[in-house]
């Protein structure tokens, strides 16, 4: 049995069994032609068999007598002529989004891997801006910010993140979801990769209901090769909630409610490099670098002689530089670089509520939803454990603490003027409220503690560690610089819409308003506590071989930085749209 991917033209071999079945595993999504091959029987080749990502595909094929010389071929599917509309979509429904796998958040948009021309949906952005983490996908080439999601009709987006949605419904709460990706109708056009309408569910004159829970357990999974601790790295996730909907009224008014809860507890680990004992005491007479002094030669660093014995004396390192040196942990592996192993828990709670309320008249049909998402994320630096000096951080978000509450309400309504004539519309409002807080916020460490002066400063925004960049070494202090974050953005959206059906036309008309108001403060490249680097070229001779981390480290002891920067903001970044 062989299956080739008609795309690339690779291909997989087996042998069917004494039953005379046959697996093929982790194939690649694609469409591939299955061809089978058996002695005194013809040749069976199955086309256009297309392969797609969480699923399983049962190929049953019936052998007819004859020569290998012959064959029989069969078309696997048959592609549907869609008369009505132009576009190309893709349509998911409850049973796909609840049924097939969805990765460890449960979240929809995984599946956007089977629409055609779909990069693999992936994360964009640390857990603390996206605490739901939010997939992004690039639809036939196109930009993901290019990419336009309605949920009931009204615009999802985390505005000062345009590729990501501000709200993403549990997987338990969705009736379907469409996704269109090419000849886009007028009333997509915001969409410029995909248009992607989310419906959630509703209640019906029956009471239904669904209780879940997902755990995952790293005791379950395989050693990462390259992790440096004594066992698997521990990992719980804990994914669960409940639905329920059913009448309140019957066959007037009923009502859907659904609760999801994410508890996370995660090792992540990171493998550093720190300077070994005789670096930090500015002993570097064991190395090939020569350690020039940068107080001999010219101004251009032409003519400078080397440290004696390619040792910096005591007595000229810094005391400041000393100070920060003795809050840096030694080495706790061999070697000279990735010589330090640090691992913490990368933590994550997570609640979310979706209720929706349905009525319905003789002409008259409305609903109204409220979804609210509370999260709180929290990691640690990898060098100092929530204290100095930080350090990269133990988790998958910026070290420090983070608060994410998302509320959207939509309501929409339908009227029925006539059976030739209806009007729908939706009306929806949408606030993100996040704050970030690194590591030691409160403490000006660089300007009160190591004694730097333009370090930090007297707001709460300038608080915390500053970023010291040694090269070839970890990173000191607050390896995120765009640490703190605070965001109150607000999304109002309208939508409205008319069908009318006249002799063989089918018009439809609307309107779609939609408003951005950004507004949030977030530290730039320098971040607000400051940036110091050592690069090396003060130990380095003008002319001579090029700066190692060696002679970063001996400018560090030095005290004297490469380049120092500071990101001041003096008000908020503010913004208005209207489309």
């Amino acid at each position: 049995v062989k299956l080739t991917n008609t795309g690339t033209n690779t291909s997989n071999e087996n042998t069917t069994n004494d039953a005379g079945t046959y697996n093929f595993q982790n194939i690649i999504a694609g469409t591939y032609d299955l061809t089978v091959t058996a002695a005194g029987f013809k040749v069976s080749t199955t086309q256009g068999i297309i392969v797609t990502v969480n699923n399983l595909q049962r190929r049953d094929v019936a052998m007819e007598i004859g020569q290998t010389g012959d064959s029989v071929r069969v078309e696997a599917t048959a592609l549907t002529l869609q008369a009505d509309r132009a576009d190309v979509s893709t349509q998911l429904s409850a049973k796909e989004v609840t049924e097939i796998p969805l990765g460890q958040y449960r979240n929809y948009q995984s599946l956007e891997l089977l629409v055609p021309g779909a990069t693999p949906p992936r994360f964009q952005n640390a857990r603390t801006d996206t605490p739901q983490r939010t997939l992004t996908t690039n639809i036939n080439g196109t930009d993901r910010q290019s990419n336009t999601t309605k949920i009931d009709g009204a615009v999802s987006m985390n505005i000062a993140i345009p590729a990501q949605n501000a709200y993403i419904p549990g997987a338990d709460t969705i009736e379907t979801v469409n996704i269109v990706t090419n000849a886009f109708d007028a009333e997509q056009g915001g969409a410029g990769g995909a248009a992607i309408t989310v419906t959630t569910k509703s209640g019906t004159n029956t009471l239904h209901g669904s209780a879940f829970w997902n755990h995952q357990n790293s005791v379950l999974g395989a050693r990462d090769f390259f992790y440096q601790g004594n066992r698997t790295p521990k990992q719980l996730i804990n994914i669960g909630g409940f639905t329920v909907g059913g009448p309140v009224k019957k066959d007037k008014l009923f009502y859907f409610l659904g609760f999801e809860t994410n508890r996370e507890r995660a090792n992540v680990g990171n493998l550093l490099t720190l300077p070994t004992a005789d670096q930090r005491a500015g002993n570097f007479s064991a190395y090939p670098s020569v350690i020039y002094d940068p107080r001999t030669g010219d101004a251009t660093g032409k003519g400078r002689t080397p440290f004696a014995g390619n040792i910096v004396p005591l007595d000229r390192q810094d005391p400041i530089a000393l100070k920060l040196q003795s809050l840096v942990p030694l080495p706790n592996l061999p070697g000279k670089a990735q010589n330090f192993f640090s691992s913490g828990n990368d933590l994550q709670n997570r609640e979310q509520w979706d209720v929706k309320i349905n009525y319905n008249r003789e002409k008259l049909r409305m609903f109204a939803k409220y979804s609210v998402m509370n999260a709180l994320t929290a990691g640690k630096g990898s060098l100092g454990n929530g204290k100095a000096p930080g350090g990269p951080c133990n988790c998958s978000g910026g070290a420090g603490e983070g608060d994410t509450l998302v509320q959207t309400a939509t309501v929409g309504q339908t009227y029925i003027f006539s059976p030739t004539m209806v009007y729908d519309g939706s009306e929806n409002f949408t606030r993100m409220g996040l704050r970030t807080f690194p590591e030691l916020s409160g403490t000006n460490f660089g300007s009160d503690v190591l004694g730097i002066p333009g370090l930090n400063g007297p707001s709460l925004w300038e608080s915390g560690m500053p970023v010291f960049l040694i090269s070839g070494y970890a990173t000191l202090g607050d390896r995120d610089p765009w640490n703190p974050v605070f965001r109150k953005d607000q999304t109002p959206t309208t939508s409205h819409n008319l069908s009318w059906v006249k002799g063989k036309h089918d018009i439809r008309m609307g309107f779609d308003g939609l408003q951005f108001r950004l507004n949030y403060g977030q530290g730039g490249t320098g971040g607000p506590k400051g940036t110091v680097n050592w690069s090396g070229g003060a130990t380095q001779l003008n002319g001579g071989p090029s700066a190692t981390q060696y002679n970063a480290y001996a400018q560090f002891l030095l005290g004297a930085p490469s380049t120092y920067q500071k990101a001041v903001q003096w008000e908020n970044y503010t913004g208005y749209e209207f489309k």
